[in-house]
């Protein structure tokens, strides 16, 4: 068994922010975390807890990625949007590469075949072990939408539970955490969309001249 310290770290760190938040603003669960009974210590069941609440966050990130997609700007969206990841030439030596790639060469690439065609470019640049950088690409994607998700549940905890004089604290993290974690998790998935379709190309070119 394969140990993917990602696995983890993509669950924890997400379910860190809202439960640090909860033991803020409940003394309970402030007191079940400072308790020195436990043999793990405080903050091995802080671990715990941000894994357990980390898995619920990152449920809340996949409504985001659901909200993008009805919004027409998702992840399965972005080659077709007016400012695409990739130039409209590397575009279409993509749709050709694909149409070689299964034999059909009038096949276009639409929105609802998008995650089919590059989980099937995924497949062939993996076996040719060429996916290192989009690996790196879209762990940073999902960990950013797992943080968005976090900040978000973070904000909606303040102004739960803190109250009225507790709502400006909601207003620094939506500024300073969640619209900046919005962005850089935009800025990678539009890198992972280029990086699948230039090594595509590449692995083409380089075929290609043999």
């Amino acid at each position: 068994m394969t140990f993917d310290p990602y696995e983890f770290i993509a669950v924890i760190i997400p379910g860190a922010l809202p439960t640090f938040a909860m033991s803020l603003l409940v003394p309970e669960i402030a007191t079940v975390l400072s308790s020195n009974g436990l043999e793990l210590g405080e903050f091995g069941v802080f671990l715990i807890i941000a894994f357990v609440v980390g898995h619920v966050v990152q449920s809340l990130g996949n409504l985001i990625e659901a909200a993008e997609g009805r919004l027409g700007v998702g992840k399965r969206d972005l080659p077709f949007l007016k400012n695409p990841p990739v130039s409209a030439d590397q575009w279409a030596r993509f749709e050709r590469c694909f149409s070689m790639m299964i034999g059909n060469e009038n096949f276009s690439i639409s929105r609802d075949s998008y995650s089919s065609v590059i989980n099937q470019v995924y497949s062939r640049l993996h076996a040719e072990q060429r996916t290192q950088r989009i690996d790196a690409f879209n762990r940073t994607y999902g960990l950013c939408r797992g943080m968005v998700a976090g900040s978000i549940a973070t904000v909606v905890l303040i102004i739960l539970l803190g109250g009225a004089e507790t709502h400006h604290y909601a207003a620094v993290v939506l500024l300073f955490l969640t619209i900046p974690l919005y962005i850089r998790m935009r800025r990678f998935s539009r890198l992972y969309l280029s990086e699948v379709v230039n090594q595509c190309l590449a692995l083409d070119g380089q075929k290609t001249n043999k």
